[in-house]
């Protein structure tokens, strides 16, 4: 029974994990149409600054929400009384409109220094004035769209996700293909499809808000929240901050390549923030079961055995997906093709990422959320000394060899801190035998010419699953429960 039960909530977590992966991948594919448009019309100097101004709003949007958006979804999930959710929302709502036009006001009269700092010039400080409407639109909006996670309503999430970024694509055919607007158009395009979201949104805002600030939830969700600020901060430094040490080591155009490059990480990305949007909303409402435990165990694994093959994937097709033709132009425009050698590392660090969120579990349901602090803040720190130690002996790779190095330098810790206030057993040996197959592929790939590469890389794969049958990894009767529990379903459709 432990162990159907164990499956059932696999089942769950892959239903959810599917519905916001759909959505990611529609989401996505819209996004890599971005890239014909952006690296075929925008130059690198201009594309470098783009870079620098989406780091900048990576990094501020985290001051605009600080956490709120965070914690309000943990205690909407937690609450039983409808109403009482609703105070949470509206609490968290108005909180947000009130610090994001304080935020707005300061960025509007600092426009010129900032601009001057992010761009070394104030000619583009109207830059900085279309991230206010951006990050004013996106924070509010955030708020309602996550109301769909804790209510578990993953096809309207998917469908808002994929809406904005449609809007954001047509704007950018309009402002940066037709009217040739460069990396003006780029960010007029992100605030029109923001404020779309966000007036979209409406109805399912007022749904749920009521006239009410509540000073005794609003002082709870900051203590859940606050430290997520740091956190997420951290995390956003780690995966943005290596562009402004690539920016001021070698130039602006190196940056423009490597967020490029970056980019090209964007199915193995797709599938962590589909599992990341699931997980959370999945394991606080799960840890009730008795076999909570296990559950987060198995799926650990499993986990592990797709982001094993998601790498093998990446990594041997993505020469040929920057050169795939769409409308006449490829994917990448060709010079960025040379960025295509810092993707095993990126999807490597994702994957990390990815063993991270899985090891949050004991923090969040202990609500010991300012170690989290610890873990990023420790993330962070090797990030940027790795890039200042890699960048100048080995360029963009340097630093993507940073980045990794940080992200499993905070999976490890935020796995000792976790298993303090809520131990789970691991399959620690199945998943160590997953990395030893990827390594043992990847280097056959690598390190030899094989002929038929297209046939032998099917092969590769192919042979990726049956090792990890034969030692063992999922099991005969495993895959038969999960067999019978997934056409019971189609069934009973």
């Amino acid at each position: 029974m432990a162990e159907r039960s164990t499956l059932k909530a696999l089942l769950k977590l892959t239903k959810h994990s599917t519905i916001y992966g759909v959505g990611h991948v529609l989401t996505k594919s819209l996004s890599i149409l971005l890239l014909p448009i952006h690296t075929n019309f925008v130059n690198k100097f201009e594309y470098g600054i783009a870079t620098q101004l989406f780091t900048f709003l990576a990094i501020t949007a985290i001051i605009y929400s600080y956490g709120l958006n965070i914690a309000y979804l943990q205690f909407y999930i937690q609450e039983k009384d409808r109403e009482k959710k609703h105070d949470f929302f509206s609490t968290a709502f108005f909180a947000t409109l009130m610090t994001s036009m304080i935020f707005s006001t300061i960025l509007f009269l600092l426009r010129k220094p900032v601009a001057l700092a992010l761009f070394d010039s104030s000619d583009y400080h109207y830059l900085v004035l279309y991230s206010v409407a951006i990050l004013t639109f996106d924070a509010l909006a955030l708020l309602s769209i996550n109301i769909f996670r804790a209510e578990e309503k993953t096809v309207g999430y998917a469908f808002f996700s994929v809406a904005n970024v449609a809007f954001n694509l047509i704007f950018n055919i309009f402002f940066v293909g037709k009217l040739s607007l460069g990396v003006k158009g780029i960010f007029l395009a992100n605030i029109f499809s923001s404020a779309l979201i966000f007036l979209l949104m409406l109805p399912f805002t007022f749904k749920r808000l009521r006239c009410s600030f509540s000073a005794a939830i609003y002082k709870k969700m900051l203590r859940f929240g606050l430290p997520f600020i740091p956190a997420t901060m951290s995390i956003v430094v780690m995966n943005s901050i290596d562009r402004i040490f690539i920016k001021e080591i070698i130039s602006l155009e190196a940056s423009g390549i490597y967020g490029a490059g970056y980019k090209l990480g964007l199915i193995v990305k797709l599938f962590i923030n589909a599992f990341q949007f699931a997980w959370i909303p999945f394991f606080i409402s799960t840890a009730i079961q008795e076999n909570a435990k296990e559950i987060f165990s198995k799926i650990l694994t499993y986990f592990a055995l797709i982001c094993g093959v998601l790498f093998l994937v990446v990594t041997m097709y993505i020469n040929q997906i920057v050169r795939f033709k769409i409308f006449g132009f490829t994917i990448f425009g060709e010079e960025y093709w040379g960025s295509t050698q810092i993707v095993p590392l990126v999807t490597l660090a994702y994957i990390a990422y990815g063993f991270y969120l899985n090891f949050l579990v004991g923090i969040y349901l202990k609500e010991k959320t300012k170690l989290l602090v610890v873990t990023t803040g420790t993330g962070a720190i090797i990030n940027i000394l790795g890039n200042l130690l890699l960048i100048p002996k080995y360029g963009i790779m340097g630093a993507a060899c940073a980045t990794v190095f940080s992200y499993l330098s905070m999976t490890f810790l935020i796995y000792f801190i976790s298993r303090q206030y809520y131990y789970i057993k691991y399959e620690f040996q199945k998943i160590a035998k997953i990395g030893i197959i990827c390594v043992f592929i990847y280097l056959i790939y690598a390190e030899i010419n094989l002929p038929f590469e297209a046939a032998a890389k099917i092969l590769l794969v192919g042979f990726y699953f049956i090792l990890a049958f034969f030692l063992k990894i999922f099991e005969p009767g495993e895959i038969d429960l999960f067999r019978n529990l997934l056409s019971k379903k189609i069934s009973k459709r």
